[in-house]
């Protein structure tokens, strides 16, 4: 049986060799931090390895301006898209939701307005691209499931999906300037950090690298 491109097996074949690899949060956060993890999970009936997969994008966009500094020397953005695979009815759905809460009381705090909140659910790219360049350079998604994301890639487009995706991969190498060029006009954003936290079936993630590209990264 194949879905989508993919043999039923060879997922199953997967997803069992990445279950030999537990996730150490204690290589990641100090003990107090973990401590506060644990018992979030404990009360959600959540793996600590959902929660963390959903946090560090968070993480990495309420850290604002902070960079990474390269091997030689140059100091650069990070971003993070990281994608929760996992087969349906394992509660998937507490991780984003208690992130997704999160954010949204962080930017509460910060005096952020509905109007202008930092998460986005853009349909397109061009609209993604928009929002970074006229609400804020740092945005974050959060999916509840990927599917949405990866099947906008290409949307409205007789080309396909492979240049959304190239702008996709140039935004999560944190390049200096994306630019974007269409008929109805040009969109230039500097400095975009954006993350993706994202919950999503194996056959769904799966045949999404499978089929468009093996090679583009993304």
């Amino acid at each position: 049986m194949f879905s989508k491109g993919i043999s039923a097996h060879k997922i199953r074949t997967i997803m069992q060799k990445a279950a030999m690899y537990p996730m150490d949060i204690t290589e990641i956060f100090d003990e107090n931090i973990c401590v506060v993890i644990d018992n979030i999970c404990s009360s959600s009936q959540t793996p600590r390895e959902y929660l963390i997969t959903m946090l560090l994008p968070a993480i990495d966009h309420f850290i604002n301006g902070s960079q990474i500094r390269t091997n030689t020397g140059t100091p650069t953005n990070i971003s993070f898209f990281t994608t929760i695979i996992e087969y349906p009815s394992v509660n998937k759905s507490s991780a984003t939701e208690a992130v997704l809460n999160a954010c949204l009381a962080i930017e509460k705090y910060l005096g952020i307005k509905t109007d202008e909140s930092r998460i986005n659910y853009s349909a397109t790219v061009e609209s993604l691209l928009i929002e970074l360049k006229n609400t804020s350079p740092r945005l974050i998604q959060i999916w509840d499931e990927a599917v949405t994301l990866l099947q906008s890639f290409g949307l409205y487009k007789q080309g396909g999906a492979a240049y959304d995706r190239s702008i996709m991969c140039t935004l999560y190498n944190s390049s200096a300037v994306v630019k974007r060029q269409t008929k109805s006009g040009n969109i230039t954003v500097e400095n975009p950090v954006l993350n993706i936290a994202a919950a999503a079936h194996p056959a769904d993630i799966f045949s999404s690298v499978s089929n468009e590209s093996d090679d583009d990264g993304l």
